[in-house]
C-alpha cells in the first residue's frame, strides 16, 4: 500500500515539475516581481518571474497579464514554482522568422530591431516619441549623418577646420578691400550672422 501511495506521489510530482499557462495577476511592487499563473482549473499562488540578468548588471522587463508562462516547480511543488519565460501564443504571434534578426515590438507600436546578417540596427518610435542620450563623457558616431529636420544645440558646432561661432566672428568683422571703389575698406556687413 505504502509503495502505492510512494509511486501515486512520484507521478503527481513529475506531472507538476512543469505546466504551461496564462497570468492573471501580478504585483510589481515588491522586491521580488511576482504574479499568479492561471493552469487550467489551478491559480497558483504569488510566485517569482524570471529576470534575463538580477545580479549587479539588472534588467526589468516583467511579464504581463495575458502571457502565456511555463512554470517550473522545483521537486514537483508548485508552492516553490519559478514563472520562466513567455511562450507565444495566436494572440500574441512571434515577431520575426529568421534566427539571425533580434526584434522587440512594443504595445505603443516602437520597434527596436539588429539584423546581424545586414549589420543594421533600427529603432522606430511612435509619432510623438521623444529619444534621450545621456552620456556626460561625450558621444561620438564614426560614419556620416544624415537629418531630417531640425538641429538644435545648447553649445558651439565644430568641423575640422573652426566652430560656427568662429564663422560668424570671421563674418561678422570683415571688410572688402576698395578694388574698383577706389581705395579703402568697405565697412563690416550690416547683416549680422
Amino acid at each position: 500500500m505504502e509503495t502505492a501511495f510512494e509511486i501515486a506521489e512520484l507521478h503527481r510530482r513529475l506531472g507538476n515539475l512543469l505546466k504551461i499557462g496564462r497570468i492573471e495577476e501580478t504585483d510589481y511592487s515588491v522586491a521580488i516581481p511576482v504574479c499568479r499563473v492561471r493552469v487550467g482549473d489551478l491559480l497558483t499562488g504569488w510566485l517569482p518571474m524570471l529576470a534575463l540578468r538580477a545580479g549587479p548588471d539588472n534588467c526589468w522587463w516583467p511579464f504581463e497579464i495575458g502571457e502565456q508562462v511555463l512554470v517550473l516547480s522545483p521537486s514537483g511543488d508548485p508552492a516553490q514554482g519559478v514563472v520562466l519565460g513567455a511562450i507565444n501564443q495566436r494572440s500574441y504571434p512571434a515577431q520575426g522568422d529568421r534566427p539571425d534578426r533580434h526584434r522587440v515590438v512594443y504595445a505603443d507600436g516602437a520597434v527596436i530591431e539588429y539584423d546581424r546578417s545586414a549589420h543594421h540596427l533600427k529603432a522606430v518610435l511612435p509619432e510623438g516619441a521623444t529619444t534621450e542620450i545621456v552620456s556626460s563623457g561625450g558621444v561620438s558616431i564614426v560614419g556620416d549623418v544624415a537629418v531630417t529636420g531640425s538641429i538644435t544645440a545648447s553649445g558651439d558646432i565644430t568641423d575640422h577646420t573652426r566652430s560656427m561661432q568662429g564663422d560668424r566672428d570671421i563674418f561678422n568683422a570683415h571688410t572688402h578691400s576698395g578694388i574698383r571703389s577706389g581705395p579703402g575698406n568697405t565697412q563690416v556687413p550690416n547683416q549680422r550672422q
